[in-house]
């Protein structure tokens, strides 16, 4: 399976990762900026994240992930179950800007 190219970033960075579907991807952002994951905005591609974001400031993202993810606390079976493809998706995070 081919993977897709993901751009995300927060304040004035933006990065890329490459992962075969979103979710692995969204998972491998949540890892990469960890407890500041709140701030993340999604911008590639426009066709898959335009009605994912998670975006809150006020730090409250559990139960918006868990809807992303498929329901209550499948955010976190998400993160056991698919470790490897996160792992590789995190390895491939380029800062772009």
């Amino acid at each position: 399976m081919e993977n897709t190219k993901f751009r995300y970033g927060a304040v004035s960075s933006v990065y890329e990762l490459e992962a075969d579907n979103k979710l692995t991807a969204y998972a491998a952002m949540c890892c990469h900026f960890d407890r500041s994951s709140h701030l993340i905005a999604l911008y590639e591609p426009k066709e898959v994240v335009k009605d994912d974001s998670w975006l809150n400031p006020s730090g409250k993202i559990a139960k918006r992930l868990d809807e992303i993810f498929g329901g209550n606390g499948s955010f976190e079976r998400y993160l056991e179950e698919h470790r490897e493809d996160i792992v590789k998706a995190y390895k491939s995070i380029k800062q772009i800007m």
